[in-house]
């Protein structure tokens, strides 16, 4: 089988769920057997150097388009006189369209799979190429998050904004998956929206992670930390949140407990993150050092749909995490069992407080988290599924057009 994916990003460096899922899902496909060619813009918030991509890709081709996609706020405004989505309408490239017409005519390929609603649309220029089937991997279901966003907004032009750039992004985003030939889910909620919004083939394709790797964590005492891309703002707000209405509480039942902080975009000299015993590190080369050095993970989220790749990884290792129940959206963990899940400060302080308080407790509650993402996210098994059904797709679209 020999696959197309079309992406809005190269996923690499590993320092958030996005990227996680895209590289660890191209490289799965590689390890199955299956020819890969993957094109993507290189932005400029995100640029990745051709000898990085030659290192780190070595698996597949890779074709980027370089681009400028950063917010603007000339363009961001001019946007309020159209009727386009501006989340979308920043991704459209005469020159990156140019080019994967030339891959598309040059090559022949089993399955088109477009990773991520930024990356929709370069549909047209797919479809009026190519006749097979076209797979949408659905990250999210994107306006749910900047819904949740802009209600929790307290700056009245931007929820104003924010509100118009939702219902134009779910219009778009409700009319682009009943073009394509079939939708996989990254989690449970997302497909059950997706299967009442449109009646074409769907499949829930979980990400994962390599499992059996990591039996033994000595979990850090005395230690919390958050880890994930400050570039988004749920993130960012749910670690102001957390340092306001949970942190003073919680130090003073454990004076010597620090909480370290890390993620894409998180700049060191960020004022707000001036707190006694919090340390911001900043962007970190090494997530996975990162996670296993600084005890249990918090994931104080209150915006958002798919999964929280972070929490996943987290549990891989072994590492107890707490949760709101957002956060844990689309894991269906069993709280006080696989991870604590907590939904108001109180609940934060009294989770947090139990599995500090009792190291056995902490143990425990993150070998069974381990033991969960060995069941439910092992990488090869939801990529042969996957694979699977990308059989049966190619196999009906043969059918129709003989």
């Amino acid at each position: 089988m020999r696959i197309l994916v079309v992406g809005n990003r190269v996923p690499w460096p590993q320092n958030d769920g996005g990227a996680i899922a895209t590289f660890q899902m191209l490289k799965s496909l590689s390890f199955e057997g299956i020819s890969i060619d993957y094109f993507t813009y290189n932005t400029k918030k995100h640029h990745v150097s051709k000898e990085v991509l030659k290192q780190r890709f070595s698996f597949c081709r890779v074709f980027t388009s370089e681009l400028d996609a950063s917010i603007s706020p000339v363009s961001a405004i001019l946007n309020l006189f159209s009727s386009r989505s501006y989340f979308l309408q920043r991704y459209q490239n005469k020159e990156a369209n140019d080019k994967i017409t030339d891959l598309l005519q040059q090559n022949q390929y089993d399955i088109v799979h477009i990773e991520g609603l930024y990356s929709s649309p370069f549909y047209h220029t797919i479809r009026s190429l190519f006749g097979g089937p076209i797979v949408y991997r659905a990250h999210n279901v994107e306006f749910q998050i900047w819904e949740r966003l802009g209600q929790q907004t307290t700056s009245p032009l931007k929820k104003i904004y924010l509100k118009i750039q939702v219902s134009r992004l779910k219009r778009e985003e409700l009319k682009f998956i009943k073009k394509v030939d079939a939708i996989c889910a990254i989690s449970q909620n997302d497909l059950h929206y997706f299967q009442k919004h449109t009646s074409i083939n769907t499949f829930l394709y979980t990400p994962g992670m390599v499992t059996g790797l990591q039996n033994k964590v000595q979990i850090q005492p005395n230690r919390l930390f958050h880890i994930g891309s400050m570039e988004w703002d749920a993130n960012v707000d749910g670690v102001q949140w957390f340092l306001t209405k949970v942190w003073p509480n919680l130090k003073a039942k454990f004076p010597n407990l620090e909480f370290h902080i890390a993620g894409k975009g998180l700049n060191k000299e960020d004022s707000r993150y001036f707190q006694t015993d919090v340390f911001n590190h900043g962007e970190v080369d090494n997530a996975k050092e990162f996670m296993l050095n600084n005890g249990i993970c918090i994931v104080p989220i209150w915006a958002g749909s798919g999964i929280r790749m972070k929490m996943i990884e987290s549990m891989s290792y072994g590492i107890p995490v707490v949760s709101t129940i957002i956060g844990a959206q689309g894991i269906h963990v069993i709280n006080k069992k696989q991870a604590m899940l907590a939904d108001s400060a109180s609940e934060f302080i009294v989770a947090l407080s139990e599995i500090l308080s009792d190291p056995r407790k902490s143990v425990e509650i993150g070998q069974e988290g381990r033991l969960f993402t060995e069941e439910h996210f092992n990488l090869q098994r939801n990529t042969q599924k996957m694979l699977s059904f990308y059989d049966k797709l190619i196999k009906e679209k043969n059918e129709i057009i003989i």
